[in-house]
């Protein structure tokens, strides 16, 4: 009897066992151990998963200058994987802090801007993203005690979407004036541009006809 529990103990504490592997990626192709081992072999890379402005091929052009590759895993993902994923990401992040010192990733993403600005964006635009998802928006008019404002808003693929004149709408007791929307627009819907306060950007006069990209 006490060897029928016991076997039940540890067939228990190894289904335990595996299940947390299983939740912690260790079963798939990048996890806490792979990280060691790419470092090991000087291979480090970076993994992201679903779509991207730039290619793999762009990316790489910058990340080889700071010792590591940049991999697409594809935007079908499991919850394993997409755990394995971050903690594969956040060992090499720890050994790339390392390897390039303080500040690395701030030139790193300087670079990464500078590839973005498509031919057909104008210089002036500028990249808002939000749950893996974004427009680039460039403002051609504004006035800021009118909150009156005419924006082109364009697909990451460089696409015009639409260019619009706007004006800025408030709850009555919370009016604010236009200052600056680099920091102030929160995403695109589709039809007004939300902003991070309680305001938003109300699509008043279409400028051209819509592109769909």
């Amino acid at each position: 009897m006490r060897k029928k529990k016991t076997l039940i103990f540890i067939t228990i504490m190894l289904i335990g066992i595996g299940v947390s592997l299983w939740n912690f990626g260790f079963f798939n192709r990048y996890n806490y151990l792979t990280a060691k081992s790419h470092i090991a072999d000087n291979n480090p890379q970076i993994v992201f998963f679903g779509e991207a402005i730039l290619t793999t091929s762009d990316l790489n052009k910058v990340s080889k200058k700071h010792g590591f590759k940049i991999v697409n895993f594809g935007c079908i993902i499991s919850q394993s994987e997409q755990n394995g994923i971050e903690i594969y990401n956040s060992q090499i992040n720890n050994y790339l802090d390392k390897l390039n010192g303080i500040g690395w990733k701030a030139e790193y993403k300087k670079e990464i801007d500078s590839l973005t600005k498509l031919t057909n964006i104008p210089k002036t635009a500028f990249w808002i993203e939000k749950d893996s998802s974004g427009n680039w928006f460039d403002i051609d008019w504004m006035h800021n005690h009118k909150n009156n404002v005419i924006i082109s808003i364009y697909a990451k693929n460089g696409n015009l979407i639409i260019k619009s004149k706007f004006t800025k709408i408030c709850p009555i007791d919370e009016l604010k004036f236009i200052e600056d929307l680099k920091t102030e627009i929160d995403f695109y819907d589709g039809e007004n541009i939300q902003l991070k306060d309680n305001c938003y950007l109300l699509k008043t006069k279409r400028l051209n006809k819509t592109v769909y990209n």
